[in-house]
This record gives C-alpha cells, sequence and structure tokens, in this order.
C-alpha cells in the first residue's frame, strides 16, 4: 500500500514536470514567433517613415500634410514639431499596449520635426479568428493542466493529511479514543504533539479519579467513627470517663480528616504552576538549615538524627529555598510515620558530583519493596495498609524538584530502610 501511495506521489511529479514543460517549451516558441515578428514590424515601420517624410518634404504646406497621413490605413501616424506639440496625425487611430513603434527625426524648410510611427503586433492574430481562437485555447488547456495537477498534488501533501487529523480529533472529542494514525512530514509530528497532549490529558483525569476516590476512602473511614462515638455520646448511661475517651477518639479523627485536607489542598496547590523565587544559596547554609529546624524535633521523636555534608565549602545551588525545606518537612515526616522499632536512626548525606549537589536521605524503618520503589512518589501511593494517610507528601516532594530542574528517586537504604535522593543542579562560586 505504501509502495502504492509512493508511485502515485511519483506520477503526479512527473505529470506536473511534464505539463510544465510544454508549456515552457509552447510560450518559448510563441515567444520567439512574437519577437521575429516584431523586428520584421520594425523594418518595415522604418521604411515607411523614409517614404512618408519624403512625400512630407514635397507637400507646400505642412496643412497639406493630413492628406499624407491618411493615405496610410495600416499604421498609426503622429508628427510633432520642436515643441512636442502634434502638428498632425492618424484619425480614428490611437497607440495600443502591443504595438511596435519606430520614431524618426526630419526637417522640414529647416524646421525640426519627429514622426512617430506605430503597427499593432497581433494584427495577423485578430485578423484570422482561428488563429487567435487556438492560441487561446491551447493557453487555456495547459493553465487548466497544470493547475489540476497542481490541486491533486497540494491535497494529496497538504489537505488530505489534516482531514484524517480533523476526522481523528471529531473521534476523539465524541468517543474519547485516539486512532492510531500513521502520517508524515509536519502533519504527522502535529498529530503526534495532539495524541502526546491527548493521552497527558487522559492520565490527568484518570488521576483526578483516583485522587477523588482515594480522598473520599479517606475521610469516609474516620467520618464512620466520628459518627459512631458521637451516637454514643448521646446516650445518657454513658460514664464521665467514657464519654471523655469518646470525645479524645472523635478529636483525633477529626485531626485526622483536617490533616488530610490539608494535604490534599497542598497537593493541588503545587499542581498548579507557579514561580519559583530561586537565589543562589550556599549547600553549608542549606545543611545549617536543616539541623536548625529538625534537630530538636528529630530529638522529641526519639530519632538519632545527623548531616554528614561533604561537599567543598564553595558549594552552592541555585534553590528556593522555603520550597525546600517543604520537601526535607515531607521526606523527613515520612520516615518518622514508618519506624517500626526501636531503631530509629536517619541520616541526611550532602554530596557533590560535577554540575550537581546530592542529597540522600536515608533512614532505619520498615523500608519499600524493590519493586513499589517506583510508585512512592505517584499521588496516593501508600504502604499503609490501613490508608490513614492519602500518600501525597512524596508526590509534592516530586513536583518542588522537578520545578527545580532537579531529579528525585529512592532506592534501599544502607541503614536498612528507604533513601530517598534528590540531585540538583550546583556548581562552585568562583
Amino acid at each position: 500500500m505504501k509502495i502504492v501511495k509512493s508511485l502515485n506521489g511519483i506520477a503526479l511529479l512527473i505529470l506536473f514536470v511534464a505539463i510544465s514543460a510544454v508549456a515552457f517549451i509552447y510560450n518559448a516558441s510563441v515567444t520567439d514567433i512574437v519577437t521575429k515578428k516584431a523586428y520584421n514590424d520594425y523594418e518595415i515601420l522604418l521604411n515607411y517613415n523614409t517614404e512618408i517624410i519624403a512625400k512630407l518634404c514635397n507637400q507646400e504646406s505642412i496643412d497639406d500634410w493630413s492628406k499624407i497621413v491618411e493615405q496610410y490605413q495600416d499604421i498609426v501616424i503622429v508628427i510633432e514639431n520642436k515643441n512636442n506639440r502634434v502638428v498632425t496625425r492618424s484619425k480614428d487611430r490611437t497607440w495600443a499596449a502591443l504595438d511596435v513603434k519606430v520614431q524618426t527625426p526630419f526637417k522640414y524648410k529647416d524646421e525640426p520635426y519627429l514622426i512617430r510611427t506605430s503597427i499593432y503586433l497581433l494584427r495577423d492574430y485578430v485578423a484570422d479568428t482561428r488563429a487567435m481562437t487556438k492560441f487561446i485555447f491551447i493557453e487555456l488547456i495547459i493553465g487548466l493542466s497544470a493547475l489540476l495537477v497542481l490541486f491533486i498534488i497540494m491535497y494529496k501533501i497538504m489537505l488530505k493529511p489534516y482531514k484524517v487529523i480533523y476526522r481523528a480529533i471529531g473521534e476523539y472529542d465524541r468517543t474519547g479514543k485516539i486512532d492510531d494514525v500513521k502520517l508524515k512530514g509536519y502533519a504527522g509530528k502535529f498529530f503526534g504533539r495532539f495524541v502526546s497532549m491527548a493521552r497527558n490529558l487522559e492520565r490527568q483525569r484518570e488521576n483526578q479519579r483516583n485522587i477523588i476516590a482515594s480522598i473520599s476512602h479517606d475521610i469516609k473511614t474516620p467520618l464512620t467513627s466520628i459518627m459512631g462515638y458521637t451516637e454514643q455520646l448521646k446516650k445518657d448511661t454513658l460514664s464521665a470517663e467514657r464519654k471523655e475517651r469518646y470525645l479524645d477518639t472523635v478529636y483525633e479523627k477529626a485531626v485526622d480528616i483536617q490533616n488530610l485536607v490539608e494535604e490534599f489542598d497542598e497537593y493541588l496547590g503545587y499542581n498548579i504552576p507557579y514561580e519559583l523565587e530561586m537565589k543562589p544559596v550556599a549547600v553549608k547554609d542549606i545543611e545549617a538549615c536543616i539541623l536548625s529546624d529538625y534537630s530538636d524535633d528529630m530529638a522529641f521523636s526519639d530519632v538519632l538524627f545527623c548531616v554528614n555534608n561533604i561537599t567543598d565549602p564553595n558549594t552552592i545551588v541555585t534553590a528556593d529555598t522555603q520550597k525546600l525545606k517543604r520537601v526535607c518537612s515531607n521526606i523527613l515526616g515520612n520516615s518518622v510515620k514508618h519506624f517500626n522499632n526501636s531503631d530509629r536512626r536517619i541520616r541526611i548525606d550532602i554530596t557533590s558530583e560535577e554540575d550537581k549537589v546530592i542529597f540522600m536521605f536515608n533512614d532505619s524503618g520498615e523500608g519499600v519493596p524493590e519493586d513499589k520503589l517506583d510508585l512512592i512518589f505517584e499521588p496516593l501511593y501508600t504502604s499503609d495498609e490501613g490508608r490513614k494517610v492519602a500518600g501525597l507528601g512524596l508526590s509534592i516532594c516530586r513536583e518542588i524538584v522537578e520545578a527545580h530542574r532537579g531529579k528525585i528517586y529512592a532506592e534501599k537504604s544502607d541503614m536498612g530502610g528507604l533513601a530517598v535522593c534528590i540531585e540538583l543542579p550546583g556548581g562552585y562560586i568562583i
């Protein structure tokens, strides 16, 4: 099928070239004929001028010149004096665009004059209607043939591909499905961009459906508990101690819902395009900020916390420090939530390689199976079977890091738990 289409295209191109060649040869021959005729007419007019001048000079007065001029019916004659004023001219005849024109100066009684003569180049064609009709017919056939072939080529190359694209877009608008249409050239690139955009939108819609379903599930569980405990609190038979315990449970469930909604709002905010306040910052200052902000929190949570910075003291990154703080907070908070034994350690290793700075967050927690490492940055993924959290924290981290033109990924930590690695573009102060 492809070979047939290629042969059709080649055949059309050859036909167009052939028609163009015929038109060129024909027009060249017509031009040659007209050129020769114009040259012959020029010689004829020169002879006429010589003849007419001789007759004019034999007249007694210029008043008799009009009689001489009227003797020549097949040409146009105009005689001017030295002031460029017309002395006499042919009656009922004017200059034409396709005239061959000749002018010759002469003297009459020592006064200078100028005779202008012209003859219609296509007079023979006008006289022979059949020849003129044939000329126009051939020109019309050549023009229409070339136009038809050119239209077919343009339809094949330009209109047909976009007609296919139009139908595919209409089908997508109607059914939500994209037909796999193979097109070449710019039309193919255009359709490929549309397909990529459509599939990206479909992924986003699927992601939104999953988010809504997950949020609904995560809210429904604590909300059911709140409604159950509230129903119990209405009873007068409850002891004061049990009422206090039920109220504490209701409050905890309400806090869970609040945290869930806040995390969801934060995720939506980071998915809306925003401007980063990018500034050069020394890595050693980032290290100091991490220690200052989180050392006490880690101590309160009984976590042994340390930061190992082995980069050059002058190493810098260009970043939004407030957004980086959010990344650190989410990663560290995720590690603290997933400790399941008394070995509670977190270590941050900061290193540099060529034009990047690497922040490695290691913990001794329960870790993540290797086949799930790529999933932990997806919205709503959580390894918590009870689904106590929405699983948006690490997804927010990915959004922030990628906005910095960086990279984030996870691997197994040498401490036995999870290691989250962040690579940011970096360099050295000169």
